[in-house]
Protein backbone atom coordinates (compact mmCIF):
# COMPACT_ATOMS: atom_id res chain seq x y z
CA UNK A 1 0.00 0.00 0.00
CA UNK A 2 1.62 3.40 -0.79
CA UNK A 3 1.13 6.20 1.63
CA UNK A 4 1.10 10.16 1.45
CA UNK A 5 4.54 11.59 1.60
CA UNK A 6 3.20 13.16 4.88
CA UNK A 7 2.57 9.92 6.61
CA UNK A 8 5.90 8.36 5.15
CA UNK A 9 7.60 10.80 6.75
CA UNK A 10 5.64 10.47 9.86
CA UNK A 11 6.50 6.61 9.83
CA UNK A 12 10.19 7.15 9.01
CA UNK A 13 10.39 9.63 12.32
CA UNK A 14 9.01 6.89 14.64
CA UNK A 15 6.07 9.33 15.17
CA UNK A 16 3.20 7.31 13.64
CA UNK A 17 2.30 3.95 15.11
CA UNK A 18 2.00 1.07 13.05
CA UNK A 19 0.74 -2.17 14.27
CA UNK A 20 3.11 -4.47 12.22
CA UNK A 21 6.49 -6.83 12.58
CA UNK A 22 9.86 -5.28 13.08
CA UNK A 23 10.79 -4.98 8.98
CA UNK A 24 13.78 -7.29 8.16
CA UNK A 25 16.11 -4.14 6.91
CA UNK A 26 16.62 -3.38 11.11
CA UNK A 27 19.53 -4.37 12.78
CA UNK A 28 20.58 -5.47 16.26
CA UNK A 29 22.69 -2.59 15.81
CA UNK A 30 20.11 -0.16 15.89
CA UNK A 31 18.78 -1.48 19.26
CA UNK A 32 20.17 -1.44 22.88
CA UNK A 33 19.20 -4.92 24.37
CA UNK A 34 16.94 -4.08 27.69
CA UNK A 35 19.28 -7.25 29.04
CA UNK A 36 15.88 -9.06 29.37
CA UNK A 37 15.35 -11.72 26.62
CA UNK A 38 11.33 -11.36 26.95
CA UNK A 39 11.64 -8.09 26.44
CA UNK A 40 13.75 -7.83 23.73
CA UNK A 41 11.74 -9.97 21.93
CA UNK A 42 8.58 -8.64 22.35
CA UNK A 43 10.42 -5.07 21.75
CA UNK A 44 11.93 -6.12 18.53
CA UNK A 45 15.71 -6.31 19.69
CA UNK A 46 15.44 -4.18 22.96
CA UNK A 47 15.55 -0.47 22.97
CA UNK A 48 15.58 1.59 20.07
CA UNK A 49 18.46 3.98 19.38
CA UNK A 50 17.02 7.46 18.75
CA UNK A 51 13.82 7.32 20.20
CA UNK A 52 11.93 8.13 23.26
CA UNK A 53 9.94 5.63 25.68
CA UNK A 54 7.40 5.95 28.61
CA UNK A 55 7.48 3.45 31.47
CA UNK A 56 4.45 4.21 33.62
CA UNK A 57 4.96 2.36 37.26
CA UNK A 58 2.37 1.43 39.22
CA UNK A 59 4.09 2.84 42.33
CA UNK A 60 7.72 4.02 43.13
CA UNK A 61 9.83 1.08 43.26
CA UNK A 62 7.68 -1.19 41.62
CA UNK A 63 11.32 -2.55 40.02
CA UNK A 64 11.70 -0.29 37.43
CA UNK A 65 15.35 0.31 38.26
CA UNK A 66 16.21 -3.06 38.33
CA UNK A 67 14.94 -3.49 35.06
CA UNK A 68 17.35 -1.18 33.68
CA UNK A 69 20.12 -1.96 35.45
CA UNK A 70 21.28 -3.74 31.80
CA UNK A 71 21.34 -0.21 30.02
CA UNK A 72 23.06 1.60 32.71
CA UNK A 73 25.63 -1.35 32.14
CA UNK A 74 25.66 -1.37 28.76
CA UNK A 75 26.09 2.39 28.32
CA UNK A 76 29.40 3.90 26.99
CA UNK A 77 28.72 7.57 27.72
CA UNK A 78 27.35 9.51 30.65
CA UNK A 79 24.08 9.16 31.83
CA UNK A 80 21.83 11.83 33.11
CA UNK A 81 19.47 11.36 35.60
CA UNK A 82 16.53 13.61 35.81
CA UNK A 83 14.95 14.40 38.79
CA UNK A 84 14.66 10.65 40.28
CA UNK A 85 12.02 10.40 43.25
CA UNK A 86 15.62 9.67 45.61
CA UNK A 87 18.96 9.85 45.11
CA UNK A 88 20.45 7.08 43.15
CA UNK A 89 22.10 4.48 45.86
CA UNK A 90 25.87 4.80 44.84
CA UNK A 91 26.97 1.22 46.45
CA UNK A 92 24.14 -0.53 44.96
CA UNK A 93 24.98 1.16 41.32
CA UNK A 94 28.79 -0.13 42.04
CA UNK A 95 27.52 -3.26 42.81
CA UNK A 96 25.73 -4.07 39.81
CA UNK A 97 28.99 -2.94 38.15
CA UNK A 98 27.81 0.75 37.26
CA UNK A 99 29.91 2.89 36.18
CA UNK A 100 29.39 6.02 38.56
CA UNK A 101 31.58 8.28 37.21
CA UNK A 102 29.20 8.12 34.27
CA UNK A 103 26.32 8.68 36.60
CA UNK A 104 24.85 12.55 36.55
CA UNK A 105 22.24 13.39 38.88
CA UNK A 106 20.10 16.53 38.11
CA UNK A 107 17.43 17.75 40.33
CA UNK A 108 15.46 20.58 38.64
CA UNK A 109 11.80 22.02 40.16
CA UNK A 110 10.98 23.99 37.22
CA UNK A 111 9.26 21.91 34.60
CA UNK A 112 10.40 24.49 31.85
CA UNK A 113 14.13 23.99 32.58
CA UNK A 114 13.49 20.41 34.04
CA UNK A 115 12.50 19.91 30.00
CA UNK A 116 15.26 22.30 29.00
CA UNK A 117 17.83 20.16 30.84
CA UNK A 118 16.23 17.01 29.46
CA UNK A 119 16.59 18.27 25.68
CA UNK A 120 20.30 20.05 25.95
CA UNK A 121 21.17 16.30 27.04
CA UNK A 122 19.88 14.67 24.04
CA UNK A 123 21.83 17.05 22.31
CA UNK A 124 25.02 16.62 23.83
CA UNK A 125 28.03 14.53 22.43
CA UNK A 126 28.45 13.57 26.25
CA UNK A 127 25.50 12.02 27.23
CA UNK A 128 24.25 8.51 25.96
CA UNK A 129 21.18 7.72 28.03
CA UNK A 130 18.46 10.13 29.91
CA UNK A 131 16.50 8.91 32.77
CA UNK A 132 13.94 11.09 32.95
CA UNK A 133 11.31 11.28 36.10
CA UNK A 134 7.85 13.30 34.96
CA UNK A 135 4.32 13.49 36.55
CA UNK A 136 2.95 13.80 32.99
CA UNK A 137 4.38 15.33 29.57
CA UNK A 138 2.10 16.55 27.16
CA UNK A 139 2.22 15.51 23.55
CA UNK A 140 4.01 18.37 22.43
CA UNK A 141 6.97 17.90 25.17
CA UNK A 142 6.97 14.80 24.35
CA UNK A 143 7.50 15.35 20.30
CA UNK A 144 10.46 17.64 21.13
CA UNK A 145 12.59 15.29 23.05
CA UNK A 146 11.56 12.41 19.94
CA UNK A 147 12.86 14.94 17.53
CA UNK A 148 16.34 15.52 19.91
CA UNK A 149 16.67 11.79 20.62
CA UNK A 150 16.10 10.84 16.90
CA UNK A 151 18.65 13.71 15.53
CA UNK A 152 21.51 12.07 17.98
CA UNK A 153 20.51 8.65 17.98
CA UNK A 154 20.01 9.04 22.15
CA UNK A 155 17.75 6.87 24.44
CA UNK A 156 15.45 7.60 26.56
CA UNK A 157 13.42 6.38 29.30
CA UNK A 158 10.66 8.50 31.00
CA UNK A 159 9.09 6.99 34.09
CA UNK A 160 5.41 8.46 34.77
CA UNK A 161 3.15 7.13 37.12
CA UNK A 162 0.20 5.21 35.42
CA UNK A 163 -1.77 7.70 32.96
CA UNK A 164 -5.11 7.61 32.39
CA UNK A 165 -5.56 9.99 29.16
CA UNK A 166 -5.80 8.03 25.63
CA UNK A 167 -4.71 10.77 24.45
CA UNK A 168 -1.56 9.71 21.92
CA UNK A 169 2.02 10.59 22.44
CA UNK A 170 5.06 9.88 20.51
CA UNK A 171 6.44 7.83 22.99
CA UNK A 172 8.13 4.91 20.42
CA UNK A 173 7.09 2.44 23.16
CA UNK A 174 5.19 2.65 26.03
CA UNK A 175 5.11 0.47 28.82
CA UNK A 176 3.13 -0.54 32.52
CA UNK A 177 4.95 -1.41 34.98
CA UNK A 178 2.90 -3.30 37.97
CA UNK A 179 3.75 -6.32 40.94
CA UNK A 180 2.13 -9.42 42.12
CA UNK A 181 4.47 -12.33 42.80
CA UNK A 182 6.85 -10.20 40.34
CA UNK A 183 7.15 -7.75 38.42
CA UNK A 184 4.68 -7.50 35.55
CA UNK A 185 5.41 -5.60 32.42
CA UNK A 186 2.31 -4.54 29.77
CA UNK A 187 2.97 -3.03 26.31
CA UNK A 188 0.47 -0.03 25.57
CA UNK A 189 2.37 0.79 22.62
CA UNK A 190 5.27 -0.51 20.49
CA UNK A 191 6.74 0.19 17.45
CA UNK A 192 6.74 -3.01 15.66
CA UNK A 193 3.34 -4.43 17.04
CA UNK A 194 0.06 -4.52 18.46
CA UNK A 195 -0.01 -4.23 22.39
CA UNK A 196 0.22 -7.05 24.79
CA UNK A 197 -1.35 -8.31 27.94
CA UNK A 198 0.83 -7.99 31.05
CA UNK A 199 3.56 -10.38 31.31
CA UNK A 200 6.68 -11.13 34.11
CA UNK A 201 9.79 -10.20 33.50
CA UNK A 202 12.78 -11.74 36.00
CA UNK A 203 14.36 -8.74 36.98
CA UNK A 204 13.98 -9.91 40.88
CA UNK A 205 17.03 -11.39 40.16
CA UNK A 206 18.96 -8.08 40.67
CA UNK A 207 17.11 -6.83 43.69
CA UNK A 208 18.82 -7.22 47.14
CA UNK A 209 17.91 -10.66 48.96
CA UNK A 210 15.20 -8.68 51.25
CA UNK A 211 13.37 -7.57 48.80
CA UNK A 212 12.74 -10.82 46.63
CA UNK A 213 10.08 -12.64 46.58
CA UNK A 214 10.52 -16.20 48.37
Amino acid sequence: MAFPAQVEALMQKGWLWQGQVAPPQQTKQQFISSGWPELDEQLGGGWLQGSINELQIQQPFVGELALLIPVLQRVQAATLWLNPPQQPYAPGLSYQQVDLAQQVVVQEADPKLALWAAEQALLSDSVQLLLMWHPHLSAVQVRRLQQAAHAQQKLALVITPWQSSEEARAYVNRLQLSRTEQLQVRLLKRRFGWPLPPFPCSVDKLLPRRRRIV
